[in-house]
């Protein structure tokens, strides 16, 4: 498996499996059981809000409802871990993928991107999805072509229960 095989699906549709905005912490852990480490960080009902399986980070509403409102997938690191489709696996592939590589995957997909300003400075760049609202940050600094660093997805509007 390669990063992009999970990163084009995401880009396009906003979601990796069960996990989206919206959807709540208890429907992706039902899928891949619980998470494998917790943000350090806790809501104001005294819950964590940061949950990860490897690379894949969910951040949630603050309060009881555990909505996700971010998807966050880390693709510098070397060598990255995912949740299986075996509950209880953990699969392993190369990270940091480049910016040509990318670029690449998603023409090739079909995929229309946009450069995205806000995140773009001195030592990164990114780009934005239209279509799910994906962004993609690339690391520009010291390197030869710039490295992919994440891919996330955010509600911009985060509800409020409670």
């Amino acid at each position: 498996m390669h990063v992009l095989d999970i990163l084009i699906p995401f880009a396009q549709t906003g979601r990796i499996g069960t996990a989206r905005v919206g959807a709540h912490l208890e429907e992706v852990t039902e899928v891949l059981g619980p998470p494998w480490a917790r943000g350090s960080s806790t809501g104001a009902d005294g819950l964590p809000y940061l949950y990860a399986y490897g690379c894949l980070e969910l951040g949630t509403c603050q309060a009881h409802c555990q909505m996700i409102w971010s998807i966050v997938v880390q693709t510098d690191w070397p060598t990255m871990e995912w949740p299986s489709r075996e509950p209880g696996r953990v699969e392993t592939f190369p990270g940091r993928p480049t910016y040509s590589e990318v670029l690449r995957a998603l023409s090739e997909a079909g995929c229309p991107w946009e450069t995205y300003e806000p995140l773009t400075d001195d030592d990164q760049c990114a780009i934005r999805v239209p279509a799910s609202g994906a962004v993609f940050v690339f690391n520009t600094e010291d390197v030869e072509e710039p490295m992919l660093c994440s891919v996330s997805v955010a509600d911009r509007c985060p509800h409020s229960c409670g």
